[in-house]
């Protein structure tokens, strides 16, 4: 399970992927995963790609962390 400095670890380094698989929005909060709390890194796309991971992996030290990844589906921002 991840916390909340490592879900926000892993939106600085895959920031610029996810951007690329047509999310338009990241946001980090709290989840049960397994009736355990974890926070993981929430993906917003108009439309969710094919494939995506459900975890990502980050450098921590010497070791490697999974942080959940949840795609949810939310029309983009547009002012009005």
């Amino acid at each position: 399970m991840a916390n909340e400095k490592e879900a926000n670890l892993a939106r600085e380094q895959f920031s610029d992927y996810l951007r690329d698989l047509g999310a338009h929005g990241l946001t980090v909060d709290e989840i049960k995963r397994k009736g355990e709390k974890s926070f993981a890194l929430i993906a917003y796309f108009e439309e969710p790609p094919e494939t995506l991971p459900k975890q990502l992996e980050i450098k921590k030290g010497k070791g490697i962390c999974e942080v959940p990844l949840i795609a949810k589906v939310m029309e983009r921002f547009r002012p009005e």
